[in-house]
């Protein structure tokens, strides 16, 4: 599971290496809001930052400068791409993890307050 927090440079790590087919691949993150599934999905790619690579990868989101995610629950995709993808056509069309993410933050102006 990734957890995101809004308005933070947020630690993404995972284990891809181990299952990509491509050397040296890009990877192409879809963010899918479970709320709701007609939105069009998000889509995420940036350099791995891993010291090894070969035994995990690490990526950096700053929310939401990288992208904008309302609070919730995602399921989330990852793909494999030989370049920098921006859609998912660039990659080879295999998703190589899949899994949930929750974003979350400070709540303002709850009815609570």
């Amino acid at each position: 599971m990734i957890y995101i927090n809004k308005d933070e440079v947020n630690n993404i790590v995972l284990t891809l290496s181990e299952v990509s087919s491509l050397t040296n691949p890009f990877y192409l993150f879809v963010f899918q809001n479970e709320m709701n599934p007609e939105s069009d999905p998000i889509l995420f790619s940036t350099a791995d930052i891993s010291a090894y690579p070969e035994r995990y990868n690490q990526f950096l989101l700053d929310e939401p400068v990288d992208v904008e995610l309302v609070k919730g629950q995602y399921s989330y995709f990852v793909y494999e791409s030989l370049t920098a993808p921006t859609e998912i056509a660039d990659t080879t069309g295999l998703i190589i993890e899949e899994g949930r993410m929750v974003v979350s933050g400070a709540i303002v102006n709850s009815i609570y307050d």
